[in-house]
Parts: structure tokens; C-alpha cells; sequence
């Protein structure tokens, strides 16, 4: 039998139940790619589409492991568009959450090279992730940045200013309310 002989033969012999089977395991699979969560959507799905398969494969009629790869390949297919559909709709907003995209921030810092300059940060308001005694972490305009402070003891979750960057350390001073 030709492929497409296959094709026709495997669509022919597909109840509701199998639809169904498949359909909704391509969903939750696809719900799982997008908020990613415990897995729980992922591994439902995983085993609905075992599921179809195997409900469609236990018919018996044409060549059992052409019907699985068929499946298996448009399932496979499907999934990759959707993925393909969440890369390229995560830079427009509807889907920055999430944790396959790095959220956009409100100051560019360019990386090259492997350095960092962070001169973009000069002058900008941000808050203490760490106490920083006097080196610690913050969010400055949401980058979350090594810092180093100018002399003070500075408290977790306090506002800060940044002073200077210099030799490539962010020096930063208590911020003014």
C-alpha cells in the first residue's frame, strides 16, 4: 500500500471517541506549552493522544505502525506550529508571561561580547532585592543588576538611586522620598 493509501485508511476507521481522544489532547498539550504550570496539562494530553492511538491502532485495519507515524507526525507538526505561534506573538505582548520569552524591560541594556553596559541605568530609580552591605542585588527599571553601595548600609526592599557606573560595577546611593 502506498502512503497515501495509508492516510485515507487511517482517517476512514477514526470514531468520535478517537477524534475526540486526540483533539483533546492536542489542546491540553498546547494549554502546557503556553502556561507552562507542573506539567499536569502536558502529561493529560500526553496520555489522550497515547489514548487515540491506541483506540485507532486497535481497529486493525491497515498497516499499524504507518498509522501511528502519521499521528505522531501531525500531532508533532501541530505542536511545533503552535510553538512557532508563541515565539513569534510572545514580542507582541499577549504571551509575555511566558517563561520561554525574557520580559522586555523599560531601559535597553545592550549585552555584547559578553560585557555589559549598563550607563542606560545612570540617574534611574530602582528598589533593594538584597541588603546591600555594600554589595548586593536591586531592580533598576526592571533589570535585575549586581550593585554595589556608596558607603551606606542599605535595606532590603529600600529605594535606590544609581550614582555612577564605574569599571563596570553600579554604584548606587539611598534614594531621597
Amino acid at each position: 500500500m502506498t502512503f497515501f493509501n495509508e492516510v485515507a485508511i487511517l482517517f476512514q476507521g477514526m470514531s468520535w471517541i478517537v477524534w475526540l481522544a486526540l483533539l483533546l489532547g492536542y489542546v491540553f498539550i498546547v494549554i502546557e506549552l503556553f502556561q507552562p504550570g507542573f506539567g499536569i496539562f502536558g502529561v493529560v494530553g500526553g496520555a489522550l493522544v497515547v489514548l487515540g492511538i491506541v483506540l485507532r491502532v486497535s481497529v486493525g485495519d491497515g498497516n499499524i505502525f504507518a498509522q501511528i507515524f502519521i499521528i505522531l507526525f501531525i500531532m508533532s507538526s501541530l505542536t511545533f506550529v503552535a510553538f512557532l505561534a508563541l515565539a513569534l506573538t510572545a514580542k507582541n505582548g499577549w504571551v509575555k508571561r511566558s517563561p520561554l520569552i525574557e520580559n522586555s524591560t523599560a531601559v535597553d541594556v545592550e549585552r555584547s561580547a559578553g560585557t555589559e553596559d549598563y550607563s542606560a541605568l545612570k540617574d534611574k530609580y530602582g528598589v533593594a532585592l538584597t541588603d546591600l552591605k555594600p554589595i548586593g542585588r536591586a531592580n533598576v527599571e526592571g533589570v535585575v543588576v549586581d550593585v554595589v553601595s556608596e558607603g551606606f548600609y542599605i535595606d532590603k526592599g529600600e529605594s535606590l538611586i544609581v550614582t555612577r557606573i564605574e569599571d563596570g560595577k553600579i554604584k548606587v546611593d539611598r534614594a531621597e522620598n
